[in-house]
């Protein structure tokens, strides 16, 4: 094997340093890769922490409302709550002096930690007869609540009418 001449000899070293550098750059991205997704997952993880954080401050305020709900939150009566609730709203609506042109009991919803016997109406009044129907209406305490309440004015200003769901909520018998 001959020895290698001063120019191939320069070649042989500048090749050497292209592949040190070709590797050298590969690795750099590489880490930089994995650097910018370590910074990502510490920004995620940061959001996390305060989010936790602001839950934790706010555990006085939360098991304030819990303990109210387990005072006044209801499980489901052994006869069909709907036709009570819809008999209720009938009378709170001819009491606010509303027309009520349609009512529609939907199945109750059960939930994991709350079922719900709902009612949808559509009704026509003034807003003063809405407004006064409404405050009869909500009864936390009795855990009935509109859910959906859609106001347009009527063909007869000033006539609205209205597009109503009201539900009742209670806790699951078996919980």
């Amino acid at each position: 094997m001959r020895t290698l001449t001063r120019h191939e000899k320069k070649l042989t070293v500048f090749l050497v340093m292209a592949v040190a550098i070709g590797v050298h750059l590969i690795l750099l991205k590489v880490l930089l890769d994995v650097d910018r997704k370590k910074r990502r997952e510490l920004v995620q993880a940061q959001g996390e922490l305060a989010e936790a954080r602001d839950w934790v401050s706010q555990a006085e305020l939360w098991e304030d409302k819990a303990a109210w709900l387990d005072k006044h939150f209801r499980t489901v009566p052994a006869e069909n709550p709907a036709p009570v609730l819809q008999k209720f709203l009938q009378t709170s609506a001819d009491q606010a002096g509303l027309k009520v042109e349609e009512q529609r009991p939907p199945s109750p919803k059960p939930g994991a930690r709350v079922v719900v016997y709902a009612n949808r109406m559509r009704m026509s009044g003034n807003l003063g007869q809405f407004l006064d129907w409404l405050v009869k209406v909500y009864q936390p305490e009795q855990g009935i609540a509109v859910t959906s309440l859609n106001l347009k004015i009527g063909p007869e200003p000033p006539k609205m009418v209205g597009a109503v769901a009201v539900g009742q909520f209670f806790r699951p018998n078996n919980p």
